[in-house]
């Protein structure tokens, strides 16, 4: 099979850059497959992507100069159509990899308050990822596991010679947990804690709403209460609300794992429910003005990047009445004007 990304002939940083930028789109088999290989053929190869991702977050989220922008604009285009990355932003993109990786330890994935950094040494490994309304990330976690964050979404993670814990602070994350039988993998969110040895799965954390749906192995949710611990398999989902019980149903997990392609799925979902998951990937948000129009039912696939798109179809199967607010929302009603 010939390779999906030649990087042989580059520099560990060079090859991460490469890779960096391939992994904030949707991947598929074969190249997450290669991604691993390349990653677990030498450990300089996994620090080096790790910082990569992190320059790119930094290179997104303070290159506010025009120049800089359309440099990023290029790279992106040049990495859709498979041609070379211009010299100008790979050059700034590995000079960055080669700044963080250098000061071991500081990853920029926002603005201020929101970064990513790592303490200590071999014993304890710690480390926060942050993404904007609109961005996913896939990173190479310490242990060899890939984590990949939605939109919104917080994930701190500590690791040490015991365990492995990932605390879903906000939204979204599917974990592809590395086996290892000595050091479980858990999860913490909304008062939950998923457990995993090595497996796939998708977390979603909503304000006193949890969701797990399995996509390969097996995983073990549980409170800190005496409440029952539930275990869960491929194809199956819980949900659980604040203090309430958990319930376990079949679903089509790989479609709730779609927003990975940039895709949303609803099934005779009530608007309200529709506009609030696609309201989770643009900042220009959807509202609904009257009870009658929310309960609505919407079914159909659509692309989390196309909010705006989204309403307009609403408005147009519904009959419905849209309109901009002086705040800039896109506002639904059954009202006309």
């Amino acid at each position: 099979m010939k390779s999906l990304m030649d990087c042989t002939s580059l520099r560990s940083e060079e090859a991460a850059v490469q890779w960096a930028l391939r992994a904030e789109d949707a991947m598929d088999a074969d190249e997450v497959a290669e991604m691993e290989a390349w990653l677990s053929a030498d450990a300089q190869h996994r620090k080096a992507f790790d910082a990569a991702l992190a320059a790119d977050r930094l290179l997104k989220q303070f290159g506010d100069e025009d120049e800089l922008l359309a440099m990023r604009r290029s790279a992106l285009k040049a990495r859709r159509e498979r041609r070379p990355l211009p010299a100008a932003f790979a050059a700034g993109l590995v000079a960055a990899t080669l700044l963080l990786g250098g000061v071991g330890g500081w990853w920029a994935s926002g603005r201020g308050e929101d970064f990513a950094r790592v303490f200590g040494g071999a014993q304890t490994t710690t480390a926060r990822y942050v993404t904007i309304p609109g961005e996913r990330a896939t990173v190479s976690l310490a242990d060899g596991s890939v984590m990949t964050l939605n939109t919104d979404s917080v994930v701190e993670t500590t690791f040490d010679r015991r365990g492995r814990t990932a605390k879903l602070v906000q939204g979204q994350a599917l974990f592809s947990v590395a086996h290892d039988p000595s050091r479980p993998f858990e999860v913490l969110a909304e008062g939950r804690r998923v457990t995993a040895v090595g497996t796939v799965f998708d977390v979603l954390s909503l304000p006193g709403e949890l969701r797990v749906a399995m996509l390969d192995g097996v995983v073990r949710v549980s409170t800190d209460s005496s409440t029952p611990v539930q275990t869960l398999s491929a194809g199956e989902v819980l949900t659980a609300a604040q203090g309430g019980p958990m319930t376990v149903r079949k679903a089509d997990t790989k479609r709730l794992a779609a927003w990975r392609d940039g895709v949303v799925f609803f099934e005779e979902t009530p608007l309200r429910e529709a506009v609030a998951e696609m309201n989770r990937y643009t900042r220009r948000r959807i509202v609904i003005a009257d009870p009658r129009a929310e309960r609505l039912r919407v079914s159909g696939a659509f692309r989390t990047s196309e909010a705006d798109l989204f309403a307009d179809s609403m408005a147009a199967v519904f009959g419905l009445s849209l309109r901009q607010s002086a705040d800039g929302r896109a506002v639904l009603s059954t009202q006309r004007p």
